[in-house]
Parts: C-alpha cells; structure tokens; sequence
C-alpha cells in the first residue's frame, strides 16, 4: 500500500509540473524613437510600463522582450523578424514597421499580432485610438483660452496653432479633431498646421512653433510626440502656451503647459495582453478612446487648475461627456466639412 501511495504522489507531482510549469508566453513590444526607459512619460514610455504591469501579474507565465530601432529605418524589418520568430504574441506600436508585416505574418503564422492603427491586414488585431476625440477637446481648449483676457502670453489675435511629426493616420486624426474642435468651440478662431516629418527632431518642432507664433498662434497643440518638447521648452520665450500630448506634461512644465491629451497606451498594452492571455483577443480590431478610459485631457491637475480658468475647465468637461455619449461625432463630414490635409 505505501509503495501504491508513493507511485500515485509520483505521477501527481508529474502531472502537476506538466500543467503549471508549461513554456511561457512569449510577448514583445515593438518600439520606434524614444527611449522608454529615458523618457518614462513619453508614448513608448507609457507602452513599456504597460508591458511590464503585465509581466508583474502574470509572472513565469509570460516572458516580454521590448525591440527600438531607434529612428534607423532600415532595422525595422530586421527587428520584426526577430521579434516574430521568438515571439507568441508581438505588440506594434509604431507604423513604420507596417510595410514588413505581412511578410511576417506569411513566415510566421503562429504568432499573432496586435498592431496600433493599420487597417486591412488579414489575421492581424488593429488597435486604434480615437485621437480625433482628444484632438477635439484640445482644439476647444485652445479656442477657449485665445479668447481670454488678462492671461499672459496671450495676444489679441484668434489665432491657435497645432505642430504634428509624420503624416501618418494618428496625427491626421489629431489634427482633424483639433480643428473641429476650435469650430466648436469658437467658428471665429483659425487654426494655423505645421507637419515636422519627425516624431523624434525636437529642433524642427521649435522652429515651427516659432512660425506659429509669428503668425499670432498663442496656443499651440504640440502632438509631435517626444519631439514637442523643442516647442514646449521654448514656449516662455517664444511668447506661446502649449497643450502637452501623452502625459501630463504640465505637472513638469507649468509655466509652458496649459494642460495635455492623455493617450492612456500603457493601459492598452495591459489589456492587450490580458485578452491574449484569456483567449479573448479580438480577432480584428477595436477602437478606444474617451469612453473606454484610453483616452483624456487633463484639465484638472493642479498646475492645470492653477492656469485654466475653472468655466472653462467645465465647458471642456461638458464636452468630453457628450463625446462619451455620442453627441458629439467627429468625422470629416462634421462641423462643415473639416479636413486634416
């Protein structure tokens, strides 16, 4: 009897260590520009944090890898492929590496892919964030403010401005939802647009913002990604006020900073992992955006309380909640045909 017991603890042992010590999942996190480790607040930041909540809850049951290239173009598709073929799952946050990708997705057809804002893939889950929503309530919140008086920086002149790095899908999206935003807001008001061609060249965003500027913007929209901070850092100077985009840039910059649009990403990549982890992947896509919690603009943090008058700090609320509604639709047809172009 006791060698019977001994055998059966044996084969449960067994049985125990098949089931709970399996080979990890295997998650990677495609980056381009910044260094998330360096600019912790910045988009790739806020990824990385997201992957690593997720690693903290899952533990031995996942292994991540994070892969930049760093604004080299010609290792994006080296580095894709490295991260297919180590990979289960692989997260693209950047659509620079989209050109690559249905090669992979060809050589590698085990590994699923989640990628942030590309359509049309075939067997690949596209996520993409409603930036037009949070480029909106930027645009209302810089149409606002130009019309304020006694506030310094500014001017008499209607005028708000917004700078964007690459054209790619996000940035028109921003841009779209930053004029109808100010039509919204204020008809009157114009709304001036540069395109850097950089997410990454903060030289090209301050030299922009200049030209804004000397055009009469006093508030300018900087949704260049890390590369806004050119624009930011030069705004006392240059005589503007800034809306920040990722983080609550204004907690660091206040006297630059009115306030910021919040792309929530590091909760995205949480969840994405989390639905993988599940089995509950969309198949698809989804998009995300101010109802969903991925997406703000933090008009009621202390250094955005100390420069934004309180009426309008709520009529940017008012606003935010008939988006949440669907009062509000944001769409190249509205508010008289807006386009990004």
């Amino acid at each position: 009897m006791k060698r019977i017991f001994c055998v059966f603890v044996s084969m449960f042992i067994v049985m125990f260590c098949v089931e709970s010590c399996g080979a990890a999942e295997r998650v990677a996190l495609m980056l381009e520009g910044a260094d998330p480790k360096a600019l912790p607040n910045s988009f790739n930041g806020l990824c990385y944090s997201g992957l690593e909540k997720a690693r903290e809850r899952y533990g031995r049951k996942i292994q991540t890898k994070v892969y930049n290239s760093y604004g080299d173009d010609s290792i994006l598709a080296p580095l894709l492929r490295s991260a297919s073929s180590e990979s289960d799952l692989v997260i693209i946050t950047s659509a620079l590496y989209i050109p690559a990708l249905k090669e992979m997705k060809k050589d590698f057809p085990e590994c699923s892919y989640i990628v942030f804002d590309s359509r049309d893939i075939k067997g690949v889950t596209n996520i993409i964030f409603r930036e037009e929503e949070g480029g909106f309530l930027a645009g209302a919140l810089a149409a606002m403010m130009t019309r304020q008086s006694g506030i310094e920086r500014i001017n008499d002149e209607l005028v708000v401005g917004i700078i964007l790095g690459e054209k790619v899908p996000p940035a028109q999206r921003f841009h779209l939802g930053y004029k109808a935003g100010s039509w919204y807001a204020s008809p009157e008001v114009e709304v001036l647009c540069e395109y850097t061609g950089s997410f990454v060249d903060g030289s090209r965003v301050e030299a922009a913002a200049a030209k804004l500027s000397a055009k009469g913007a006093d508030v300018i929209f900087c949704a260049a990604g890390p590369a806004s901070m050119g624009a930011i850092r030069y705004a006392e100077r240059g005589g503007y006020w800034c809306i920040g985009v990722d983080s609550e840039l204004e907690a660091e910059f206040p006297n630059a900073v009115l306030a910021s649009v919040v792309k929530r990403s590091g909760l995205v990549v949480t969840k994405v992992v989390e639905s993988y982890m599940s089995g509950s992947l969309p198949k698809d896509s989804f998009s995300i955006g101010l109802a969903e919690g991925c997406m703000d603009i933090s008009t009621w943090t202390r250094e955005a309380k100390t420069n934004i008058p309180v009426d309008v700090r709520e009529d940017i609320d008012e606003i935010a909640e008939k988006i949440k509604d669907g009062l509000i639709v944001i769409n190249g047809q509205s508010y008289g045909g807006i386009t990004a172009d």
